[in-house]
């Protein structure tokens, strides 16, 4: 079974996004729960990491929302190995 990964959605009618999203067996096309019309990519969407790690508190993430440790606000340091 597929799964598909997006970063960074929106809806070109109401105008909701999707910061992160997946979608296991399904088409190709993320599309809007209030529109049901496909959303588009948004060049101004939140940042998103993955794989990082900070060592001010000492905790990696796999998958996150945020260019920032959202524990201390503080820059990522290094991918997780």
């Amino acid at each position: 079974m597929q799964t598909i990964s997006f970063f960074g959605y929106i809806c070109p009618q109401c105008r909701g996004t999707i910061d992160i999203g997946a979608v296991v067996g399904g088409g190709r096309d993320m599309i809007c729960s209030k529109c049901k019309i496909p959303m588009v990519p948004n060049p101004n969407g939140q940042m998103s990491a993955a794989n990082v790690y900070c060592e001010n508190c000492i905790v990696g993430y796999g998958i996150i929302n945020s260019d920032k440790c959202p524990q201390c606000g503080g820059q990522f340091s290094r991918l997780v190995d």
